[in-house]
């Protein structure tokens, strides 16, 4: 048996030992077959070479055709590479699983704002977030720059009529890629993640300025990612008011997701601000009402399953 033909999402390579996770309908983690032995000790002398050549933890490497992220975890006992595997190819939002009158909202043209796509680790964020990039970029043309660390889907190249750039960007260097990648004039940002006050600023600054700038976000709910947004960009921005005027202005939409079921589909909650009831949740934001968002997200799910109901 060949590692490809595993359906699994993360390798724990050790020195004697490897697990993997994220195989369907198990529980983490699980031996590796012993039939991928050789396979993975290959793999395992890739990721030694690279990390004695650049001396980083963390880093990106190659094996028969799967691109991996690798991460070193030191042990009492051994030095483990943590792998986790990343898609040969980006699916569309309709692919996803995602309701259509998401993907419809998604994909309207002309759109522009700070669109932050939110959940746990290990929830599809990026997927989802790729997804978006390259959909509007294959639909409606334009230049996207994606700010990343690292670069996790295979977004690079010419996508329809328009063109996509990655930029692999080292910890702590998000907020100074976000200044440079909105000179540049694309029509999309990609910030990978965002997770510092500077980062949270930039990302702000440059929504407000007639592009689309997507993000993700560790958080528990949509409500919370927006507070989160706030509380980081909150005493780099200028004053509390500022942030959240700022926030309030730039912000288009929240995804926060949840992966369920077998197979895992994303669970989506959507914080939509690009409709007429907008104005009163922009409102709510610069009032720092972040809990409140809740009751918005549920009228705005009712309201969208009735629309459903009533197309013929």
């Amino acid at each position: 048996m060949l590692l490809e033909e595993l359906d699994f999402s993360d390798v724990y390579l050790g020195d004697a030992k490897t697990w993997l996770a994220g195989v369907p309908g198990t529980l983490d983690p699980i031996a590796a077959p012993p039939d991928c032995r050789d396979e993975l000790r290959s793999l395992r002398d890739i990721c030694q070479s690279e990390f004695e050549k650049s001396g980083k933890e963390e880093f990106s490497v190659k094996h028969n055709g799967r691109s991996y992220r690798s991460s070193l975890l030191r042990s009492l006992s051994e030095d483990v590479y943590v792998l986790r595997r990343f898609p040969t190819s980006v699916p569309n939002l309709e692919d996803i699983g995602l309701h259509s009158g998401y993907v419809n909202m998604l994909l309207r043209p002309r759109l522009s704002g700070l669109i932050v796509v939110a959940g746990a680790v290990g929830q599809g964020k990026t997927t989802t977030a790729s997804a978006l990039v390259a959909g509007r970029i294959s639909k409606f043309g334009g230049i996207a720059v994606c700010i990343e660390n690292p670069p996790e889907m295979p977004l690079e190249g010419q996508r329809g009529e328009g063109v996509i750039y990655q930029r692999w960007v080292d910890k702590g260097g998000f907020a100074h890629e976000c200044r440079q990648a909105a000179r540049w004039a694309p029509s999309i940002i990609f910030v990978g993640e965002v997770r510092d006050p500077e980062t949270a600023t930039e990302a702000l600054r440059a929504s407000i300025n007639g592009r689309m700038v997507v993000c993700t976000v560790h958080s528990d709910d949509a409500q919370t990612a927006v507070d989160r947004l706030y509380a980081l960009a909150n005493g780099t921005a200028g004053n509390s008011d500022d942030v959240a005027n700022l926030l309030a202005t730039g912000l288009l939409a929240v995804l926060h997701q949840k992966l369920e079921g077998e197979p895992r589909r994303p669970k989506l909650d959507l914080l939509w601000l690009g409709d007429e009831d907008g104005t009163g949740i922009r409102n709510t934001i610069r009032q720092r009402k972040f809990q409140q968002l809740g009751s918005a997200i549920q009228l705005q799910r009712n309201n969208m399953v009735m629309t459903a109901r009533q197309r013929p």
